[in-house]
């Protein structure tokens, strides 16, 4: 359990006026309700649609509270949550959301648009959001947490089958990250 961040501190859009736009967390889903507060969001390359409803992705979500874009309300309790809330509330469907977000606020913040689809994070280029294909795929690693090799060489095959470069991001224990280019070869003997 995550007690204290100090993340909020240091966000550069944390101090300010800055009309922020309101979401609602309902039965463990984050959904926008004003339809010109999702086409903004939406252009900008946050969330998806859904049976007429614009939904957004945990690392999304916390990375957009975290730039106070937007307000996260509880559905059943009407309260506003906090960066802390959000992040124990939403961790408990995604054990990784720490560890993704990390990664998500470190490509935003360099300018990359990233869609997240079935678990991977699709990277569109600086300036290439809707007028080209996402350019790679991010996997993530942690430091000290296994990973199975066979599932990370599926995953690359699947990646590279759809035309994708893989991209490997590591982070270490105290949050930093180390990204890699990934190929599979072949190794032969002479």
């Amino acid at each position: 359990m995550v007690t204290s961040i100090g993340l909020l501190d240091t966000c550069p859009e944390s101090s300010g006026m800055q009309q922020r736009i309101t979401a609602v967390l309902t039965q463990g889903k984050v959904i926008v309700p004003s339809q010109s507060d999702a086409d903004s969001l939406y252009q900008d390359g946050y969330g998806y649609r859904m049976n007429h409803e614009h939904y957004m992705y945990p690392a999304e979500i916390l990375f957009t509270v975290y730039r106070n874009k937007i307000a996260v309300v509880d559905e059943d309790s009407n309260k506003t949550l906090s960066f802390t809330e959000l992040l124990h509330v939403l961790s408990a469907e995604t054990p990784n959301l720490w560890t993704n977000f990390i990664v998500f606020k470190d490509l935003r913040t360099r300018g990359f648009i990233i869609k997240i689809e079935k678990e991977r994070f699709l990277i569109y280029e600086r300036g290439t959001y809707r007028k080209t294909p996402p350019s790679y795929v991010i996997h993530i690693f942690s430091e000290g947490k296994p990973q199975s090799l066979t599932e990370f060489i599926e995953e690359l095959r699947a990646t590279e089958k759809d035309g994708y470069e893989m991209k490997v991001a590591v982070v270490d224990r105290r949050g930093e990250i180390v990204f890699y280019s990934v190929t599979e070869t072949q190794l032969l003997k002479d």
